[in-house]
């Protein structure tokens, strides 16, 4: 084997990802079974991961439920409950529909989902840019008062041990501020990738058009988490809303199920 002689079918940088990720992740169940959707799959109501098990009916069915539900029951969660069965075939459905969509007009799906993006998020980013602008100009005027607070003492206009007192007070806002500009400034930066990453995400997408069963390589590769909601109507109906978040699409894909 000579490294770095051919092309390889996954990038380093993704294949090191999904192998962490297995190793945390492929735990057997109490059957010995391995759940590929372990770490993958949570409650979109109480955050808590949705834990696998088989039915005693009849006909048993491995399903999956909330954990804080099988632990404290319905008064501090619902069930939640999605059979693996039903699962399986949803993201299986998804990833083959999004790799035809990639494949047949790839930059109009990558426009699409930045568009989209920028849409939704386009009145918090402008909210964001705004409180930067008034943060930063405060910085500006802390650094005139350090300056004339220096100017006061040396005049002898303030005492030193008032201008210290006053230059700490002042020099804990200013470094509250950076912080806070800085941290406003990244989640910014974090926006503009959106258009990279999305471009990103339908051409490592484009690969699976033709995907017939799902292994965990793949789900970790392709997917960051997979979220139940569910809500109960007065007459018992439960609806299941089942969102996919795509690693490195911007938002998520959303199925709906009825039980």
């Amino acid at each position: 084997m000579v490294e770095g002689t051919h092309e390889p079918l996954v990038d380093k940088k993704d294949f090191a990802i999904v192998q962490e990720k297995l190793k945390s992740r492929q735990r057997p169940g109490k059957s010995g079974e391995i759940n590929l959707f372990a770490g993958l799959i949570k409650c979109g109501e109480c955050g808590k991961a949705l834990t696998i098990r088989t039915t005693h009916e009849k006909f048993p069915k491995r399903i999956f439920s909330c954990k804080t539900y099988n632990a404290y029951g319905k008064q501090h969660c619902t069930q939640h409950r999605v059979e693996f069965d039903t699962l399986y075939s949803l993201v299986l459905n998804k990833i083959r529909e999004c790799a035809a969509a990639a494949l047949t007009d790839s930059e109009a799906v990558a426009g699409r989902l930045t568009d989209t993006c920028h849409a939704r998020q386009k009145d918090q980013r402008e909210a964001m840019e705004r409180t930067l602008a008034k943060d930063e100009e405060r910085i500006e005027m802390l650094e005139k008062m350090v300056l004339r607070l220096y100017e006061d003492m040396v005049a002898g206009r303030i005492t030193e041990a008032n201008f210290n007192l006053l230059l700490e007070k002042t020099q804990k806002e200013q470094a509250e501020l950076k912080a806070k500009v800085e941290e406003g400034r990244k989640r910014l930066a974090d926006e503009i990738r959106l258009a990279v990453d999305a471009r990103q995400w339908v051409e490592s997408i484009q690969e699976y058009r033709d995907i017939n069963e799902l292994d965990a390589s793949t789900l970790n590769r392709l997917i960051k988490e997979i979220v139940v909601h569910e809500t109960i109507d007065s007459d018992k109906t439960r609806h299941i809303s089942i969102e996919i978040h795509f690693n490195l699409k911007p938002i998520p894909e959303v199925e709906q199920v009825t039980g």
